[in-house]
C-alpha cells in the first residue's frame, strides 16, 4: 500500500471517529443534560434534585424538563419541597455557544410546593438560606474568588409560574396566584445558573409564604392531627 494511500485512509478514519464522537454528544444531549442538573443542583439548592427527564432541540432551540423534584433539608418529613410535571423553555439558538445563553422563556407548569414548618423554621426558607450561601460574597478590599475557568451566564426576557399549588403541612392544599418575573439577569449583562435559581425560588417562597393560614404559622407539622388543624383554620 502507497504511504499517500495509507494516510488518506488513516484521515478518513479520524474524520469518521470524530463524526462518531459529535454524533453521540449530540443524541446524548439530553442524558448529559440531566446528569448535570442532578450533580450541581444539590450544591446550590442544599437537597436532592432529581429530573425525570430532559429533552432538548439546539436547531429551534426549545426544549422541556419532565418530573422535577427538588427534596427536603434534614429534619422535615415531606419527601419534597417542590415536585413539577414539566418545565419548558425556549432559548436563542444562536445563543447556546456563548458565554451568556439568550432564554427568551422559561415556564414552570402546575408545580406543587409543600410549605414544612420544623424547629429551625419552615423548609422554603431553609433552602433560601443555603441558596445565598452559596452566591459568591463581595469582601472590600479583597478579590472575589473565582472558579477555574469562565461560568456559562444567562439572559431571561420571561419566567411564568402557572397554576401552582401549595400544600400547608399536609392539611390544606391551595391554589397560588400565576408569577410572572422579566428580564432577569439583563441589568448585569447576565446571571449564573444560582443567581437564577435564587430569584426565582425567592418570588415563588413569597407567593407560598403569603398564602400560609395565619393557624399553620408556627405550628409543629401534625401536631394535633389534619383534623385539628382543619378546624383551626376554619375559625
Amino acid at each position: 500500500m502507497k504511504i499517500r494511500n495509507a494516510v488518506l485512509i488513516l484521515v478518513a478514519l479520524v474524520v469518521l471517529g470524530l463524526g462518531g464522537a459529535l454524533w453521540w454528544l449530540y443524541a446524548s444531549r439530553d442524558a448529559l443534560i440531566k446528569r448535570a442538573i442532578e450533580r450541581y443542583g444539590p450544591e446550590v439548592t442544599g437537597v436532592s434534585v432529581k429530573v425525570g427527564g430532559v429533552k432538548l432541540e439546539p436547531l429551534d432551540g426549545s426544549g422541556a424538563i419532565r418530573s422535577l423534584e427538588i427534596g427536603n433539608p434534614p429534619g422535615y418529613k415531606a419527601p419534597h419541597a417542590l415536585s413539577l410535571g414539566e418545565m419548558r423553555l425556549a432559548v436563542e439558538p444562536a445563543s447556546l455557544a456563548s458565554d451568556v445563553v439568550h432564554v427568551k422563556e422559561l415556564s414552570l407548569e402546575a408545580p406543587s410546593i409543600t410549605y414544612e414548618r420544623g424547629p429551625g423554621g419552615d423548609n422554603l426558607t431553609a433552602i433560601q438560606k443555603h441558596i445565598e450561601s452559596y452566591l459568591p460574597k463581595s469582601t472590600p478590599g479583597k478579590a472575589e474568588a473565582k472558579k477555574p475557568g469562565p461560568e456559562r451566564k444567562f439572559i431571561i426576557d420571561r419566567v411564568e409560574v402557572r397554576k401552582a399549588k401549595v400544600s400547608y403541612g399536609g392539611a390544606l392544599s391551595v391554589d397560588v396566584p400565576d408569577l410572572q418575573l422579566r428580564d432577569l439577569g439583563k441589568k448585569a449583562g447576565g446571571a449564573t445558573a444560582a443567581e437564577i435559581t435564587r430569584e426565582v425560588w425567592t418570588a415563588v417562597t413569597r407567593q407560598a409564604l403569603a398564602k400560609a393560614p395565619a393557624s399553620l404559622r408556627g405550628v409543629e407539622e401534625r401536631a394535633k392531627g389534619v383534623v385539628d388543624q382543619l378546624k383551626g383554620i376554619l375559625k
